[in-house]
């Protein structure tokens, strides 16, 4: 479990770097407090984790986030009373879900959290472009403006019509825009898009053999898998160098669309002063994506 942790670390202190994709009010009287650079010694911190990787869903990246954060929130001194997946139902209709309450020096406060990455595409021919997102999901029913709308427009007024007693709503989303490479990035934004958000490359399968003729030999990849899409490939200066070469990564990834074609997402590294850090994540897609997925 000790490598699972120390994962687990490494992504949670990238969530909370993370900037926001999705900017709420400003308007906050509680400060977050980020967690320690070293993980606690103190076992039961990791319970949360622990939970989640002996559930069903310990592939589900949503729900690793939830299990990250809750590990965060239990360690913030002052936070107390928390509760996680709190269903609110109207006789037998299950209205939604909040994602987290809290105390804070007796006030009661609400978390919506999110991890989500979107791919820039954007929108041609006659169709409205008002009307369509150009920030469509690796999984194309998803996009930005859907995410943005249910966060400001149910889930957060759900929670303060609930507990009318909520001193402060918080959204904690985070995540990545992905643009194609050499194209012109869009020259506005959606309504509420962080323009401070973290950026990645997104290709398509057949770009492949081009893309990877770019990368430098000397650099380093790997396959992110589920849940493990947040902190990205990094090992210290002294060690063997990580990951895959350049060669052995695309044959990975062209032997994984030989299978299926579920997008791909790599974690790109090269060697520094620091030792290896990430340099760049790429979304590889298929060639039909988006496919037929409504992008509004």
């Amino acid at each position: 479990m000790t490598g699972l942790l120390s994962q687990a670390w490494r992504d949670l202190q990238w969530l909370v770097g993370c900037p926001d994709l999705v900017e709420a009010s400003p308007e906050r009287i509680l400060t977050f407090r980020p967690p320690p650079i070293s993980p606690p010694d103190d076992q039961a911190a990791y319970e949360p984790l622990k939970r989640h990787f002996e559930s069903r869903a310990e592939n589900r990246v949503g729900y690793y986030v939830e299990a990250l954060v809750q590990m965060w929130l239990s360690g913030i001194p002052g936070f107390s009373g928390i509760e996680h997946g709190i269903v609110i139902k109207e006789g037998k209709i299950t209205l939604g879900e909040l994602d987290f309450l809290f105390r804070h020096e007796g006030h009661l406060h609400h978390l919506e959290v999110a991890l989500k990455f979107f791919l820039y595409r954007p929108v041609t021919g006659r169709e409205s472009r008002a009307a369509l997102s150009q920030f469509p999901g690796p999984n194309a029913t998803d996009n930005f403006e859907k995410k943005r709308d249910k966060l400001l427009q149910r889930q957060l007024p759900l929670g303060r019509k609930q507990f009318p007693e909520i001193r402060e709503s918080h959204s904690f989303v985070k995540g990545m825009i992905f643009f194609r490479p050499g194209e012109p990035r869009p020259a506005t934004l959606p309504e509420r898009m962080n323009p401070r958000h973290l950026c990645g490359t997104w290709i398509r399968s057949s770009e492949l053999n081009g893309f990877f003729d770019k990368i430098r030999p000397n650099s380093r990849g790997i396959v992110m898998k589920k849940p493990f899409w947040l902190s990205g490939l990094q090992s210290p200066g002294d060690s063997t160098p990580p990951g895959l070469t350049p060669g052995n990564l695309y044959t990975a990834v062209t032997e994984q669309f030989s299978q299926r074609d579920s997008p791909v997402l790599l974690s790109l590294a090269k060697e520094g002063d620091l030792g290896w850090q990430e340099e760049e994540r790429v979304f590889v897609v298929s060639e039909d994506w988006p496919g037929d997925a409504p992008l509004s």
